[in-house]
């Protein structure tokens, strides 16, 4: 089974929304399969979503996200064994820019996804704007 991620919603209110992901599989890597569906979580968010903080451990892996539309636009990146926190808050946060075809969501690929003791957890806090 390829690397797939189950959400849990640690907070979803009017402003704030904040999601833990746990990456699991046995083998094989996930591209651009949907982390967050915006539509499935808020039917009035849309694309309007901006990424304020990221963490992530992605052990025996990489993990690429990216806002989905017709041309996908990178967002971060989580690199192999390395627990990694990217506060982006002081600047009001990474807008969704992707341009046309734009489905508000967030997809994710892993590269490198190859043994059963491979897995992680990002953590994702947005502001709904």
């Amino acid at each position: 089974m390829a690397a797939t991620a189950t959400q849990q919603i640690i907070a979803n209110g009017p402003r704030n929304l904040v999601l833990k992901y746990t990456i699991a599989g046995t083998t094989g890597d996930t591209t651009a399969g949907v982390l967050v569906d915006v539509s499935a979580l808020d039917s009035t968010i849309g694309a309007s979503l901006k990424l304020m903080t990221a963490q992530a451990v992605c052990t025996g892996f990489s993990c690429a996200l990216a806002w989905d539309a017709t041309t996908n636009i990178d967002l971060i990146y989580f690199p192999s064994d390395a627990d990694v926190t990217q506060d982006f808050s002081r600047f009001g946060g990474i807008p969704n820019n992707a341009g046309t075809g734009v489905t508000g969501d967030v997809v994710f690929t892993t590269t490198g996804y190859t043994a059963s003791g491979d897995g992680g957890l990002i953590y994702l806090w947005f502001k709904k704007s």
